[in-house]
């Protein structure tokens, strides 16, 4: 995600949304070697390294100390000048091997999508691949005909301008130090890039903006144009320190060191294109990293339900009062906070994700906070049965996210909380099983050998701290739909946690969190909260799902797509056990291995597990039947399914939860405002000196 802890970006972000929405700018893409990096290919010193290899082997009079010099010294351009003076046909083939059309990777293709979703596209590149052009079938340019772009761009037309060549005609690629001297001298080419900069907001991206004559035609623009409002122009990067000419957006390497953050932009300025239109509602005013040998195998496939909730009343959330050594007293939230107004349903679906799970999945992965209630569910018999086998597993997440504030402020910021034994240490797994599972009396020898067998099974994931999940939930609150989603005032900084917003920050960082598990642990699917696919749209670009494997178990167990399943399971809560027998049997293992062929992941994303066992494509009918048929023999009970809520119909497009979300921060803020004499034509509680209807307090949306 984008380093919402930078100031720079927040800011260089809000202008960015400004220019978009204004839309008196075109929004111009110029894309470097970093986007190509996607699809394999090298970067400058990439190239420079394998063909000062190739010279060395090879070419006559190549002086192998001075190529390594000027490759260690950065000085590119004068390295490729000194091998094509050598010998030019081997450099320009040297080349043109390197650049050869290569497959698309995952990466490569996010990215092409998520630019394919801005049009019209205007596109300026360094690049001498021709990827680009092939995926997006655009006009292409190349630089002795620059001033089509200028044209393209004021009819607002699509378009690629191939700044420094293309493969397809090799010789006039640039790459020599005499290459840039003459693309310098070239006044045609540097006008036009001049007028590009002048009309259009430049985005870089995937590039360093090392190209001397690039800042400089910065520079002068910004001189020559300051009383017009030159610009605003941005690049993307994760560690940019350059010309002061260019707003800097900067992203966190942190969990994931191949960029694919910086796509993060691209669904940015999507989403500001796209906003939707406001329509008003009538409503009331109101540590160590998890063993990796207890990960799944790569060939088996496991559920995280990342929130589990039976039938009855259960506490989902905990507010703490704390009082530091200076008497300061500060207030801590923690947990998903959801009531009975916010979720669509108030039918428990606890019972029908673990079917789900056990009739789709080789495991089925729980939090370790989740422990009582599973146990609840199942009863005593059946828990102890699915624990050994290991078909149920725990995982023990070391640290949770939390809003903290101090006490009595109406702002606060996230962070992570832990639990630690009387050392400082994290709470090894077995303090907490030992307080939620109390053996009955006379049973204590027993109870404590199955205790300490679940405890050795427990996978501890403390990764938390190292991806900076705080840092990860605030850049994604950046994101304008997930701003919309929430109910975020464009006045509040993402280290500010409105008290009327914070189950709903803290959802997101359940969000987060719940990625992080699943990437680590090797899980290829979660079942995540009312409203989290959304998020996960908003926040990640994850693609929907027709289908989802939940339909799929409906029609096996009851044939019918649309089932409640957990109806049944609470009155005959046997049918479990025709279940297990199930999984053991042929049809049933084709038909996990079927789910897992067909799982919708996201590989090239910040989330790229498959949300709530979103599927690719149908599962075939042959599979599907010889499940249904298999199972009907092993459950005997007459087993009567009523029809599915609508919350589990069409899960993932369907899901309209966070504006039960939204109507509930809404009317905290009313009574906050309230208690303090706040009107809707009074100053904003947040503090930004706007309107509070028009500022926290806008119209919801649909």
């Amino acid at each position: 995600m984008l380093n919402a802890s930078d100031p720079v970006t927040f800011l260089s972000l809000r202008e960015l949304k400004r220019v978009v929405q204004e839309n008196n700018k075109p929004v111009v893409f110029w894309i470097g070697a970093g986007a190509s990096r996607w699809l394999g290919y090298g970067l400058w010193k990439d190239i420079a390294r394998d063909l000062r290899r190739e010279f060395f082997k090879y070419a006559q009079c190549f002086d192998n100390v001075k190529g390594l010099k000027l490759i260690s010294e950065n000085s590119f351009p004068e390295f490729f000048q000194y091998c094509q003076d050598i010998d030019r046909a081997r450099y320009y083939r040297f080349l043109s091997a390197a650049f050869m059309p290569r497959p698309e990777t995952d990466l490569y293709k996010r990215f092409a999508e998520e630019l394919g979703k801005i049009p019209p596209l205007h596109i300026l590149s360094t690049n001498i691949d021709e990827a680009l052009e092939q995926r997006l079938g655009v006009a292409v340019f190349q630089q002795s005909d620059l001033t089509g772009c200028i044209e393209q761009l004021q009819k607002g037309n699509s378009f690629i301008g191939k700044l420094h060549g293309s493969r397809s005609a090799i010789e006039s690629t640039v790459f020599t130090h005499g290459d840039y001297k003459k693309l310098k001298a070239d006044r045609s080419y540097t006008n036009c890039l001049r007028v590009i900069f002048s009309i259009g907001t430049v985005v870089f991206l995937g590039y360093s903006v090392s190209d001397q004559y690039v800042v400089d035609l910065l520079t002068e623009n910004a001189k020559d144009m300051s009383l017009f409002g030159a610009g605003p122009h941005f690049v993307v990067s994760a560690d940019f320190r350059g010309t002061s000419v260019l707003r800097e957006i900067r992203y966190s390497l942190q969990r994931f060191q191949d960029h694919r953050a910086a796509l993060t932009v691209l669904d940015f300025i999507r989403q500001v294109k796209q906003a939707p239109t406001v329509i008003t509602v009538r409503t009331e005013w109101e540590s160590p990293k998890p063993d990796a040998s207890a990960a799944p195998m790569a060939t088996s496939t496991s559920y995280f339900i990342s929130d589990f909730m039976p039938p009855g009343t259960w506490v989902n959330s905990q507010i703490s009062h704390l009082v530091k050594t200076n008497g300061l007293r500060a207030e801590m939230t923690s947990g998903l906070g959801f009531n009975n107004d916010e979720l669509p349903s108030a039918v428990s679906t606890a019972a029908y994700d673990l079917v789900v799970g056990l009739v789709c999945f080789d495991f089925v992965f729980f939090s370790l906070t989740a422990l009582g209630k599973v146990h609840t569910l199942l009863g005593g018999e059946l828990f102890w049965q699915l624990v050994p086998a290991e078909i149920i597993r725990f995982v023990h997440l070391q640290h949770e996210p939390v809003v903290m504030s101090v006490e009595g402020s109406i702002i606060g910021d996230i962070g992570l909380a832990m639990v630690s034994d009387p050392s400082g240490n994290p709470e090894p797994p077995g303090g907490f099983i030992r307080r939620t599972l109390v053996p009955a009396p006379g049973t204590e020898s027993l109870a404590d050998k199955l205790l300490s067998d679940l405890e050795m099974k427990v996978i501890i994931f403390g990764e938390a701290t190292k991806i900076d999940l705080a840092g990860l939930a605030r850049a994604s609150l950046m994101m304008p739909e997930v701003a919309s989603l929430l109910g975020i005032g464009e006045a509040i900084l993402p280290s500010q946690v409105p008290k009327w917003l914070t189950f709903s920050y803290l959802r997101m960082a359940h969000l987060i969190h719940t990625g992080a598990v699943c990437d680590g642990l090797g899980v290829r699917a979660a079942k995540i909260p009312f409203g989290g696919s959304r998020l996960a749209s908003a926040a990640f670009g994850v693609q929907p799902a027709a289908e989802s494997a939940d339909h799929y178990a409906s029609y096996v167990l009851s044939g019918t797509f649309s089932a409640d399943i957990g109806a049944a399971l609470a009155a005959q809560p046997g049918i479990f056990r025709g279940i297990l027998r199930f999984r053991d049997t042929p049809e049933g293992e084709a038909f996990r291995r079927e789910v897992r062929d067909q799982l919708l992941t996201n590989q090239a994303s910040e989330f790229s597990t498959s949300i709530n066992a979103g599927l690719k494509r149908n599962i075939p009918l042959g599979v599907l039947q010889a499940a249904r048929d298999k199972l009907s023999t092993l459950v005997t009970e007459n087993v009567r399914f009523s029809p599915v809520p609508a919350v589990w119909t069409n899960t993932y497009q369907s899901d309209q939860s966070t504006r039960l979300w939204r109507l509930r921060s809404r009317s905290i803020l009313l009574e906050l405002a309230k208690e303090r004499g706040i009107g809707k034509d009074d100053p904003c509680i947040c503090g930004s000196g706007d309107k509070l209807r028009l500022c926290c307090l806008p119209p919801l949306l649909l």
